[in-house]
């Protein structure tokens, strides 16, 4: 079982600093994204940032994502139909994580750990949970938005 931690573009270091530190993670296979943060893991490797398409691979090479409730990184894992923990980074000024974290969790599309404890937990039972497959809608406005830019009177 493969696992990527990431955060994203914003630093998240209790995040980082609990999983790298907590016994229960030590003998598992983690790589970490740790943005800017200031804490560096010690007991597994880690990277700052990559290109769209290096991260995105690394998605691919992953079994379980842990990730911040970015919505980025969320949709992206969410059409890739990743299993993944989102884990909502409240150390922000905006609490628009917990929001999309809410949704996340109403709708079975990922498991929440609301409290850095619950991470054992979830990857316990990641493999066997029935997550619900996200359906990507086609945005349906784009003629309307095309007409109305077109036909206006400017």
């Amino acid at each position: 079982m493969k696992i990527l931690v990431t955060v994203g573009t914003t630093k998240y270091d209790s995040l980082i600093s609990y999983i790298d530190t907590e016994s229960s993670f030590y003998n598992l296979p983690i790589e970490f994204q740790i943005a800017n943060g200031k804490y560096i893991p010690q007991k597994h490797p880690y990277f700052t940032f990559l290109n769209r398409a290096d991260i995105f691979k690394k998605y691919q090479e992953k079994d379980i994502i842990i990730t911040h409730a970015g919505a980025g990184t969320i949709f992206e894992l969410l059409e890739m139909r990743k299993k993944f923990i989102v884990v909502p980074n409240i150390e922000r000024s905006d609490r628009h994580q917990t929001d999309i974290a809410n949704f996340l969790s109403k709708n079975k599309y990922a498991l929440v750990a609301y409290d850095l404890t619950q991470l054992e937990i979830f990857l316990d039972i990641i493999q066997k949970y029935d997550f619900r497959n996200f359906v990507k809608e086609e945005f349906f406005k784009s003629n309307e938005i095309i007409d109305y830019i077109l036909l206006s009177p400017n």
